[in-house]
């Protein structure tokens, strides 16, 4: 969760308006009182920087001189920051939406900017130069496994841990070390392509990663946690599919609370591996774990298509039905931003009404990359879904509609049967 912080209380009004209209009033929006000298702002500034969260500090055009005092003291204190001078002369000038537009964008540099010092290492500045865009994602290309499918399945060679900037419509990029290697295009129900690749790797070990990483992940784990306190008074349930996200969500969860509840919808068509994954590791964990198996009749209902996807329904129906059974629940869910626009567009807040009652649901990751989560479940000593080594960057069912070729292809290998067409999807 992020700190929004302007010079006066006005500017402070306006990004509060923008913060109740977009995020549900969950950032945290602070002013430092008006004053126009490092001298009179420091108190309020180092208040909030000894904060929790995650601060953004936003100035106008006629407050450059103050934002050149405060930088210093931005650096000094050592966690992820983001400081900006807008085109304005005051914060509270700039219209709303381009305030907004210009929040969204410094969101996405905290999880997509990069910088090289031998291995990948983020930072909003993004001095690697990675293109920014509110909708991409970054994670990395894990495992031996990851490496040899690409090769064996689209003659693209990779280095050790390649990062990889994915774009919309499932088109990546991938990097090994300093080099950008190649770029394939995966989009739904199409061929998946190679653009264009460069056999031109480099290896990035993983011990550099998670070093260099390590204290930017914790602020930012940190920043979480702090934000999923307000819920103490709650029943914690985690929807947990074994997939990356939904297993930091858990392990936030666990640091947080005393008692979780990780619910595992086991679907019929299952990824493989999964049973295990999610059994081991509850176990790890040391949080109750409930499973519920649904049944999909495909003979009944056909397989699931963009236009039907009974499957959802299932699921979601399943899941729900534990849930009401608590007094007073709270679902922690693990949507993040990058995922989609849909996705980002939500708050980190919603509530949830089905015919099993009305829920609160909350994203204690939603700010966080892919390749922030990846490590972060390292970082604890714990393992990936076994499928994550072998090229997936989602999990789903093994007959889910939105599995891309490459998807279907990672599945054939493993001697899935039952799969879906690669047909693309039909246009509604």
């Amino acid at each position: 969760m992020f700190a929004l912080i302007a010079r006066a209380r006005k500017d402070a009004k306006a990004l509060s308006y923008i913060n109740e209209r977009n995020y549900g009033g969950f950032l945290r929006v602070e002013s430092l009182g008006g004053g126009r000298t490092k001298e009179e702002v420091l108190e309020n500034l180092e208040r909030v920087l000894e904060g929790p969260y995650i601060p953004v500090l936003l100035l106008g055009e006629k407050e450059k001189d103050l934002m050149e005092e405060l930088l210093p003291v931005l650096r000094e204190y050592g966690k992820p920051f983001y400081a900006r001078v807008l085109r304005t002369k005051r914060v509270r000038n700039m219209r709303v939406d381009e305030l907004y537009a210009h929040i969204e964008e410094i969101k996405a540099r905290f999880r997509l900017g990069i910088e090289w010092n031998g291995t990948y290492a983020l930072n909003p500045e993004n001095p690697f130069g990675l293109e920014i865009n509110p909708d991409y994602d970054i994670y990395l290309a894990l495992g031996d496994g990851f490496r040899r499918a690409m090769r064996s399945l689209l003659d693209v060679e990779l280095g050790e841990n390649s990062l990889v900037l994915r774009k919309t419509m499932n088109q990546e990029v991938y990097y090994s070390g300093q080099n950008k290697v190649a770029e394939v295009s995966k989009k739904l129900g199409f061929p998946t392509e190679v653009l264009w690749k460069c056999p031109c790797t480099e290896d990035v070990s993983l011990d550099s990663l998670i070093s260099a990483n390590r204290e930017y992940i914790e602020a930012f784990a940190s920043a979480s946690k702090a934000f999923l306190r307000a819920f103490e008074d709650y029943d914690i349930v985690v929807p947990w599919s074994g997939g990356k996200d939904s297993t930091a969500t858990l392990i936030l969860a666990k640091d947080v609370f005393d008692e979780v509840t990780a619910v595992y919808v086991r679907m019929e068509y299952e990824m493989p591996g999964t049973d295990e994954y999610v059994e081991k590791l509850a176990k790890r964990l040391g949080v109750e774990l409930v499973r519920v198996d649904v049944p999909m009749p495909i003979e009944k209902y056909g397989m699931p298509t963009h236009q039907n996807r009974w499957c959802t329904r299932k699921k979601v129906e399943a899941l729900y039905s534990v849930v009401s059974e608590f007094e007073k629940p709270v679902l922690l869910v693990g949507d993040r931003d990058g995922e989609s626009a849909r996705r980002r567009l939500k708050p980190p807040v919603v509530e949830r009404k089905t015919d099993f009652g009305t829920f609160i649901e909350i994203m204690p990751i939603k700010f966080w990359s892919g390749f922030m989560v990846q490590l972060f479940v390292l970082m604890r000593g714990f393992k990936l879904h076994p499928l994550y080594y072998e090229g997936f960057y989602r999990l789903g069912c093994t007959i889910c509609p939105s599995l891309a070729d490459w998807e279907v292809k990672l599945l054939k290998r493993r001697g899935v049967g039952e799969l879906p067409s690669s047909s693309p999807p039909e246009q509604g």
